[in-house]
């Protein structure tokens, strides 16, 4: 697996090793407090964020690169309430996206799909700078050709894997801004040969909504 992916899942392992296994009792929050916090278990949260990414050649050969902007729509659920140790206190999203955007430098005009991402939020009270490690992984349509990418796609539906460095700042109790760097790749998993893949990193900025 490619290193920025690699590293926001030991990120993830890492954290979830630490908290130490099950749960600790937390104090149950009012209601009213509850609502409040964007965090709790059972909020949720909208993201609408946008970037561009840019292809490296790890085949070494000199293949077209493949450039492309996406903008992503996102839904999150916070699993349960931030706990843990120290600087480590966090809790667990599941996020939904959908994502779609055009090529700017390269073969193909097109990548749309769907990813399911397991977000770590780094949750401390009261703070507004909320940072974030993620990873996802699911489907992309592309029209990329494989003769023009020269065996980087092989079929018009691949898989995507990401991983994103990211953080929230909170601007009040609902809304945030968003900023990540991110890292995607897209291959077929040896479906159809040649496979050589997708490589790009890049960023994303947008905005968030708790609801």
């Amino acid at each position: 697996m490619k290193m920025l992916f690699s590293l926001c899942a030991i990120g993830l392992l890492t954290v979830a090793v630490a908290r130490g296994g099950a749960p600790e009792p937390q104090p149950q929050m009012a209601p009213e407090e509850r609502s409040e916090n964007p965090f709790a278990k059972g909020a949720w949260e909208f993201q609408d964020v946008s970037g561009a990414y840019f292809f490296f050649d790890t085949t070494q050969n000199n293949r077209p690169a493949i450039d492309y902007a996406l903008n992503s729509a996102r839904v999150g659920l916070m699993l349960y309430d931030p706990q843990g140790p120290g600087v480590l206190r966090g809790n667990v999203e599941l996020l939904g996206e959908i994502f779609a955007g055009g090529i700017f430098d390269g073969p193909g005009d097109v990548l749309a799909g769907s990813t399911l991402i397991f977000r770590y939020n780094f949750v401390q009270p009261r703070a507004r700078f909320i940072p974030y490690l993620q990873i996802g992984a699911g489907g992309v349509y592309t029209n990329i050709g494989e003769e023009e990418s020269r065996g980087l796609i092989s079929l018009p539906v691949e898989f995507n894997l990401q991983a994103n460095i990211g953080a929230r700042y909170m601007l009040n109790e609902r809304w945030s801004l968003v900023v990540e760097a991110a890292y995607r790749h897209v291959s077929n998993a040896e479906i159809e040969l040649p496979n050589f893949g997708l490589d790009n990193v890049g960023g994303n900025v947008g905005f968030g909504f708790s609801f």
